[in-house]
């Protein structure tokens, strides 16, 4: 992947496990196993390359990566391709009917997704592997459309804050594509970016699915003939109106929905800005012009790349999750023995089982973001001429997506989130302010959190820019 100019390259690896892996994600659910695919699953990777500059974007249909997970498959991608591991980018598709994989899961199937968690690595690696070596020179162009599949998921029922549709509440339709093509025009990949929560499927769901980021993928793909890498961009509180589900009634129409118009975006976008021009006059009936095309004079495509560290204030002002995280597990592990020594049904004792889980994720989850004043949060970004891509190593709220979007200094900017490990919500200020959502009371952040996240994205990006190559009006 060596090259003074932009190289880019795709591959893959299939990360289905067999029907019947645990996916146990929802404290509701009751039962442990799947018993069924809905869709593959994919380790997809997109490898782009310049001098020294190179990176491996890397999205998983996984619902999180534990920080020992990220460490682990980035050292076993850099060993096999030789990018450094802070050029190793992870990103998750958040889908909540996937696989499980918590590193401390102790249900039915435990052994079973040690198993999958070890594999992971030579999947990514297997996938970074073949993306480096189909590189080859390539042009990047990018574009926007807009999609409704999302509503606002913070609703106001009943005198609290639920997790459920709410219509008139903020979110941020548009669709970013990330077209990339061999510089003889033919494609190479699609990036596609869009907000909203992957939970059509719900508790009693038991099929193994990407969810609609899946769909998306798989449709595009049949559409235009060209691989697709999904990202979620700023989804903290924007999901599907038709969510929970235990049928995949609903993530099967929208997630074509947004399919056709990522479609229609990436084949409006002409990397190589090519001018048209009458070339010709036929004489017929009537006189028929003929255009033909020219490339105009750009810059030779380079690559720039950027990564920051955002301290982010630890400070949440109200209640929290983490602040009864202890007894609550210590609780849950009583109510498992009592349970058992009482012979209560097994589905009985799993549903407390599964409780216990969640608790030990957010004690786990106090000891690591709550050790100090601030925690760091990874701004990673990417210039390609007057288009930008950019992402946060959060679970975003919608209003960071737009306000980045904004504020930034490239005339096209492609934003995603959940990059990286443990994604957590950071959620603008308006929101602290009772009755608070459930992304308030489950993150560890204050309220100035969200602002200087924007800020530190934004300083990012006006450095990056600084360093393109660019159109100077």
């Amino acid at each position: 992947m060596q090259s003074e100019t932009l190289v880019a390259g795709f591959g893959r690896s299939d990360i289905t496990p067999h029907p019947t892996f645990p996916n146990g994600i929802w404290m509701a659910q009751t039962h442990a196993r799947g018993t069924g695919i809905h869709r593959r699953l994919y380790a997809n990777c997109l490898a782009f390359g310049a001098g020294a500059e190179r990176v491996l974007i890397l999205s998983y249909d996984l619902t999180i990566l534990s920080h020992r997970q990220v460490t682990e498959i980035r050292s076993c991608v850099s060993a096999r391709t030789g990018v450094p591991t802070d050029g190793i980018w992870l990103y998750v598709t958040h889908n909540h009917a996937g696989p499980v994989t918590q590193d401390f899961y102790e249900r039915e199937g435990a052994d079973e997704v040690r198993e999958y968690i070890a594999a992971l690595p030579t999947h990514s690696a297997d996938a970074a592997e073949s993306a480096v070596a189909a590189a080859r020179p390539a042009r990047v162009g990018s574009g926007s459309g807009t999609c409704e599949i999302g509503v606002n998921r913070d609703l106001l029922h009943e005198g609290r804050a639920i997790t459920g549709p709410n219509p008139g509440g903020f979110t941020d339709p548009r669709v970013d594509v990330l077209r990339v093509d061999a510089v003889d025009g033919t494609p190479i990949a699609a990036l596609v970016t869009y907000g909203s929560h992957p939970t059509y499927l719900g508790p009693g769901n038991e099929l193994i699915s990407p969810d609609y980021p899946g769909v998306t993928r798989d449709v595009f793909e049949s559409l235009v003939g060209v691989p697709c890498v999904f990202l979620l961009s700023g989804a903290g509180n924007v999901g599907p109106l038709h969510g929970f589900e235990s049928t995949t009634e609903f993530v099967e129409r929208d997630g074509k929905i947004l399919a056709c118009e990522a479609a229609k975006t990436f084949l409006g976008i002409d990397t190589a800005e090519a001018e048209t021009y009458l070339s010709s006059v036929i004489e017929s009936g009537a006189p028929l012009g003929v255009v033909s095309r020219r490339p105009r004079a750009t810059p030779t495509p380079e690559l720039h790349v950027r990564v920051r560290n955002v301290a982010l204030p630890t400070d949440n002002p109200g209640p929290t999750v983490y602040d009864t995280a202890a007894s609550d597990l210590e609780e849950a592990e009583r109510r498992i023995d009592d349970l058992r020594a009482a012979g209560a049904p097994e589905p009985e004792v799993q549903h407390v089982v599964q409780q216990a889980l969640r608790h030990r994720l957010r004690l786990d989850r106090r000891n690591a973001y709550l050790a100090a004043p601030t925690y760091e949060v990874a701004v990673r970004a990417i210039g390609f001429g007057e288009t930008c891509f950019v992402s946060l190593e959060c679970e975003a709220y919608a209003e960071l997506a737009v306000a980045i979007r904004e504020r930034s200094p490239f005339p096209r900017t492609v934003f995603a989130a959940y990059e990286g490990s443990d994604v957590i919500y950071v959620v603008p200020v308006r929101y602290y302010e009772p009755p608070v959502p459930m992304q308030v009371f489950n993150s560890p952040f204050g309220p100035r959190a969200a602002d200087v996240l924007v800020d530190g994205a934004v300083a990012a990006l006006q450095s990056l820019r600084d360093v393109t190559p660019h159109e100077v009006a």
